[in-house]
Order: structure tokens, then sequence, then C-alpha cells
């Protein structure tokens, strides 16, 4: 489900005008900031872009999961804050739901299973030697064979 939204019109959404403007806030609101602080140059492109792709929702999404520290702090402001980590969430989990129901509703329709990729099965009548399976007396060599035949002949006379 999540691959089909890389590399597609769909892992795109529009980046609103608010949320642009909330980002324009957060960056001049941190005093100080470099090139150098975590988010910095995250945050002048968000100032200007009008769409925003999956894999950058993902990668800010990635950020605040594994985000450790003050909500004060310069690189927390400068991803967008409580926010931005909201309305990310919010949209990537939007854009999941919409991939599972439009497959969800194929499938309920009676259309080709959109879960598993097409694929064909293989043909098993024209194998090459190198494909086939070796039967377990075929692996072993033949002096040890001959010893285990000894052995479950000793058996069965017991």
């Amino acid at each position: 489900m999540n691959k089909d939204l890389y590399n597609s019109s769909k892992g795109e959404i529009e980046f609103p005008k608010d949320k642009q403007e909330h980002m324009k806030k957060c960056f001049f609101s941190v005093k100080g900031a470099d090139e150098n602080t975590e988010g910095f140059n995250r945050n002048k492109e968000l100032q200007t872009q009008n769409f925003i792709e999956y894999k950058q929702l993902k990668r800010i999404k990635n950020f605040f999961d594994n985000f450790i520290g003050n909500q004060n702090q310069p690189s927390f402001i400068l991803n967008g804050g409580v926010i931005m980590k909201n309305w990310v969430n919010d949209e990537l989990r939007k854009m999941r739901e919409f991939g599972d129901l439009t497959k969800r509703n194929k499938k309920d329709t009676g259309m080709q299973n959109s879960y598993i990729k097409p694929h064909e099965k293989k043909d098993f009548t024209n194998v090459r030697k190198s494909q086939e399976h070796s039967k377990t007396v075929e692996r072993y060599d033949e002096a040890v064979m001959n010893t285990l035949k000894r052995i479950n002949e000793i058996m069965l006379k017991l």
C-alpha cells in the first residue's frame, strides 16, 4: 500500500498556504538558527512549496517520531512544531486509507484482487536439471546410504 504512494501522482498533495505561512512564522521565531540546525533547510524549502510528496511527509514524520527533547528546541520549531506534526500524521493517514479503500472497493465489486500483484505461474513441466530437487537418497554418498540400510535392517530384526 505505501509502496503505491512512492513516485506516483497519488503520492503528491497540495501544501496549503496556511501551512506555508506557519512555516515562515516558525522560521522567524527561532533566533540564531543557521544551516546546521536540523530543520532549517526543510523549513526554507517548505515556505515556497505548493506541493509536497509522500517521501517528504515520511521524512517529516520520521523526525517527529524520533524527536527526543523539548518542544521549545529550535529543531522542533523549525520543523513546524505540533501543528505540522499533527497535519503530517493526518495527511499520511488519509493517503494510506484512500489507497486501501480503493483496493478494497475493487475487491468487493468482484474485480481482480488489487492486494496481489499480477503474476504468472512458472511452468514446471520443462525444468532444467539444475532446478530439480534431488531425492534425499541421492544427496548422500553411497557408502553412507549402505550403512543406513544395514542399520535399518538390523533394527527391523530387533
